[in-house]
């Protein structure tokens, strides 16, 4: 009678990528990333597919300022992964310009406390 063999994973059997990369820095370089891999897009549904774009939205809580701020300096199309992360829609559904849907998130954010 043959036995299983199991291979034993530890935590350092996968080191994680980039371990000592702060928040802030880990948002920036996915934030740089998903902007360059999404610039010939024009699909927010397939901006949001990135990679890039869902590791964002993976870091929870501690990606909405930076994604708030990151709407104070250049709206982009950050909505999904804010909306995914905070369930909240400060644009009630309505379709907006991304100038305007920026500015909700923002003024959402500073209501919350996330500003």
């Amino acid at each position: 009678m043959e036995t299983a063999q199991f291979a034993l994973f530890t935590p350092n059997s996968f080191p994680l990528r980039r371990s000592q990369e702060s928040a802030e820095q880990k948002f920036a370089r996915l934030a740089n990333r998903w902007k360059e891999e999404s610039a010939h897009l024009s699909s927010v549904e397939r901006m949001a597919m990135l990679r890039s774009y869902q590791a964002i939205i993976g870091m929870g809580a501690v990606a909405v300022p930076l994604l708030l701020r990151e709407l104070q300096k250049e709206p982009d199309h950050w909505f999904w992964a804010l909306q995914a992360i905070t369930e909240a829609d400060p644009a009630n559904g309505e379709t907006l310009p991304i100038d305007e849907l920026a500015a909700r998130w923002v003024t959402w954010g500073q209501q919350e406390g996330w500003l």
